[in-house]
């Protein structure tokens, strides 16, 4: 499991947010292996008079160890920010390095796509389950497979979670895309499969403050007033 945080802002983000998110990756309080360490990442669409910039960044390096998260926190400035980020523990899994850190990327033919996901999913629901990438890659693959039969990314995102859910300890997760004509959209999907839990529930519950949606344990470092999501349900806050 991991810890993610997307968001949309204006002019720049809430700094108390991103630390919050920076001491939840370094040492996390419902979590019995203490931090996520195995690297982390971002992806951020940045309008900025009238021209749009992208941001992609992904370490193996723990964030709590990682001189360049400041860096690059302080370049989210402009007119329409959304963004993801991701810290990863990743368990037993082999499968360690950058190439499988969040978000990861899709191109399209129309749209570009990100995507993060904290949680778990048996191999076994996926049609090719040797593939060699994460579960999380598979998982948005399918995302993406749905999206190019039905053409309606918010749809296809749900319509996949409903499908994976018997399979997989956590779907929380979050998509970006972006074509030049719609611009950017956020969506956050909200599950958790109470049977196939391994931690205590509150590690598996996301929150939403404004247009910030994050894990439990970001929340707990934030200190405010915070709203858990719809459970089982695709969020949209690009509006």
């Amino acid at each position: 499991m991991c810890r993610i945080l997307a968001f949309k802002a204006k002019g720049e983000p809430d700094l108390s947010i991103l630390k919050a998110f920076l001491e939840a990756s370094k040492n996390d309080v419902y979590f019995r292996y203490g931090s996520h360490s195995d690297g982390w990442g971002f992806t951020a669409l940045i309008l900025r008079n009238g021209k749009w910039r992208v941001l992609f960044y992904k370490t193996h390096e723990p964030i709590y160890e990682d001189e360049m998260f400041y860096n690059y926190v302080n370049l989210l400035k402009g007119d329409e920010i959304y963004a993801i980020f991701h810290a990863r523990k990743a368990g037993k899994s082999f499968l360690l390095g950058v190439r499988h850190n969040h978000p990861y990327y899709y191109r399209l033919p129309t749209h570009d796509a990100y995507f993060a996901h904290n949680g778990s999913i048996n191999r076994k629901a996926f049609s090719d389950p040797n593939y060699p990438s994460t579960d999380s890659y598979l998982f948005f693959q399918e995302i993406i497979k749905k999206y190019q039969e039905i053409k309606d990314f918010r749809r296809a995102y749900l319509e996949t979670i409903q499908s994976l859910a018997n399979f997989a300890t956590s779907l929380n997760s979050a998509l970006l895309t972006f074509n030049s004509q719609e611009g950017a959209k956020l969506y956050v999907g909200y599950y958790y499969n109470k049977s196939r839990m391994r931690e205590m529930e509150e590690y598996y519950k996301m929150y939403r403050y404004e247009n910030y949606i994050f894990s439990s344990t970001v929340a707990y470092y934030l200190g405010k007033k915070v709203q858990e999501l719809s459970f089982g349900v695709i969020d949209d806050i690009s509006g």
